[in-house]
């Protein structure tokens, strides 16, 4: 080997043109002596050692060039002093190729080693652009996903897996897939022990308590793609180039969910994001668990075009933001607000109402009714409470407000009729998820109805519990029909989705304003905490579309008249459907004879829209 200074590009190993590694490192300050220990990937066999030499410095970032080393067959560690770590920008990790691998895992000592990538290589790929307005968000587990599909063994857990069910993902009307971290965590609980030998030795010793890390949060190696999920450390690159060009070629863009551990710094946090960019093609990033440098990140020209999804976004920050709109607040507001309603639990139907046009030109929101961290979406129709039992925490764990309601029977029930009021809310939450304005999300099969039996955080479920499991009955496929259809419907009413604020008055005199809200009687909306339905009126020409929609919400235990708008001549309202009389059908409008109030059942949403009537052929 042959040892020069590097050119200090960026930190972590990079493959030059000369097909040598420039390995780029940051050393901690109180440190006396650092080096790189490289090792044989096979029979992690010492290969050589390094010295970090003030002749590879700058400050305390040193940078070597390696010439003549065998790259694929090559692993490393940083050492400081007497430490040996990982480097955190490592580009592949070695010694988990293989999902929960304990048994052989066990036999190392559970030791993992840098690797290196050739992430510099070209590749193909044709990025798209989706807008915001056009957007339906669609939240997947790698493993979970995978494993509830009934895929074949060599396809569960893997990337494989997923894009072999891009056609169903497709046909739900989907833009953007949402990938929960698939950068490569440690997935076995470990734990450091003092072990003492019968001479009276002492060492350390790691051991594995019997969980996963199932979701992939907290310290992880965040440069580097999961080699179990992507084919192998050093063919993992290449696998997550494959999963996203073949996402960007079937028309979806890639969001990666970053879950950050606390102790992550604001710097490697920001070379993150721009990594997964420029060598991934990343359309954007929902960061969690973190206090993220979000005022660095939204401001960072490299990002300018790549969508960033936080909890949280200061006002000041919004309120600056000119050009593409990149920037989205992701948080529980809008399903708390819902829940409450339609659970009735005092819920405010102010709140809902500014929740169906909470919009800005700048930046934007996303929509959900239910989320990983939290009961999928028909456990919080099943279960009054937490079951969480399972992970070990004496249900201690997770969320207590939940919002959620059992409807007679707390979890699995044959109980038609409590069943039938369980579809119907899913309706009820799925059809004002998709009519509000903002960006709509729902996590993998909750079109189906999935449950996690009560369990609200299943972290550490690697199994049934957790996964998406896709069981088939009459209801469920019923109920992933009715999505398909609102997500068309969505696509198909502009109305829904416009890209700035509703202004709730007739600024263009147009004949009706962009939108209103109405009560039981035309432009009235009763604001008392006892009313508890609402009218809301788009007028379609706003966005150039020749009709108005009108979507009446129930949540009072009994059925309600709400009063119709007039329309103007020669228009006439049809029903498009309701959530509580759907059976399979489709939406196409259908007449109805009285044009002056419709009767909306309890706990239900109908839909309307108001168009001139089609000519009857003489023929």
């Amino acid at each position: 080997m042959k040892i020069t200074k590097g050119d200090f590009g960026e930190y972590g190993p990079r493959i030059n043109k000369s097909n040598s590694v420039v390995f780029t490192v940051a050393i901690k300050p109180s440190t006396d002596k650092a080096s790189i220990i490289l090792f044989d990937k096979k029979s992690k066999k010492l290969l050589s050692e390094i010295e970090f030499t003030e002749e590879y410095a700058i400050g305390r970032t040193y940078s070597i060039q390696v010439s003549d080393i065998d790259i694929d067959n090559t692993c490393y560690l940083i050492k400081e002093d007497n430490v040996s770590y990982i480097d955190p920008y490592a580009t592949a990790i070695v010694g988990r190729d293989e999902w929960g691998d304990v048994k052989e895992r066990e036999t190392k000592k559970f030791r993992v080693y840098s690797g290196i990538s050739h992430i510099e290589k070209n590749w193909k790929d044709t990025p798209i652009t989706i807008e915001p307005s056009d957007m339906i968000m669609y939240k997947v587990h790698m493993r979970g996903f995978t494993a509830g599909m009934g895929l074949s063994p060599s396809k569960i857990g893997n990337y494989k897996g997923l894009l072999s069910k891009l056609s169903y993902i497709k046909s739900l009307g989907v833009t953007s897939v949402e990938i929960m971290p698939v950068y490569d965590f440690e997935e076995l609980f470990l734990e450091k022990k003092m072990n003492i030998s019968p001479k009276g030795k002492i060492s350390e010793v790691v051991e594995y308590t019997g969980k996963n890390n199932y979701w992939g949060f907290g310290t992880a190696e965040y440069f580097a793609p999961k080699a179990s999920f992507f084919g192998g450390a050093y063919s993992a690159a290449d696998g997550l180039r494959d999963m996203v060009s073949t996402l960007h070629k079937n028309g979806l863009e890639i969001i990666m969910e970053m879950a950050f551990s606390a102790d992550t710094s604001d710097e490697i946090m920001l070379d993150c994001l721009k990594y997964y960019v420029k060598y991934f093609h990343i359309d954007g990033f929902h960061i969690v668990g973190c206090n993220a440098p979000i005022e660095r990140i939204a401001k960072e020209p490299y990002l300018s075009s790549t969508k960033i999804f936080y909890e949280y976004i200061p006002e000041e920050i919004l309120c600056s933001e000119k050009g593409k709109k990149h920037l989205f607040v992701y948080n529980d507001s809008f399903m708390n607000v819902t829940r409450q309603i339609e659970n009735h639990m005092n819920g405010s139907m102010v709140q809902f109402a500014n929740h169906m046009r909470r919009q800005n030109g700048a930046y934007g929101f996303v929509n959900f009714m239910a989320n990983v961290n939290g009961f999928s979406l028909w456990d919080s129709y099943s279960y009054g409470e937490k079951h969480n039992l399972d992970n070990g925490e004496d249900n201690r764990d997770g969320t207590n407000n939940n919002y959620s309601f059992n409807y007679g029977i707390e979890g699995k029930t044959n109980n038609r009729a409590i069943n039938a009021n369980r579809f119907r809310e899913m309706r009820n939450a799925f059809t004002a998820l998709m009519l509000a304005q903002s960006v709509p999300l729902f996590v993998a099969a909750d079109e189906a109805a999935c449950t996690h039996l009560g369990n609200n955080n299943p972290y550490c479920q690697d199994n049934k519990v957790g996964y998406t499991v896709f069981s088939k009955t009459k209801s469920k496929d019923s109920l992933t029909k009715f999505v398909k259809q609102l997500a068309e419907f969505r696509k198909n009413h502009k109305c829904f989705r416009i890209e700035t604020p509703f202004l709730m008055n007739d600024y263009r005199h147009l004949g009706l304003p962009d939108m209103s809200f109405h009560g039981t009687e035309p432009w009235m909306m009763s604001i008392g905490e006892e009313q508890k339905a609402l009218g809301v009126l788009y007028n379609g020409a706003y966005v150039k579309e020749n009709e108005e929609v009108f979507v009446c919400y129930n949540f009072h235990y009994d059925s309600v008249d709400m009063a119709l708008p007039l329309l103007s001549p020669g228009k006439r309202w049809r029903l498009c459907f309701n959530t509580a009389d759907y059976v399979d059908e489709d939406f196409s409008p259908k007449p109805i004879h009285d044009q002056q109030s419709i009767k909306v059942p309890g706990n239900s949403i109908s839909v309307l829209v108001g168009v001139k009537p089609e000519k009857r052929s003489n023929k």
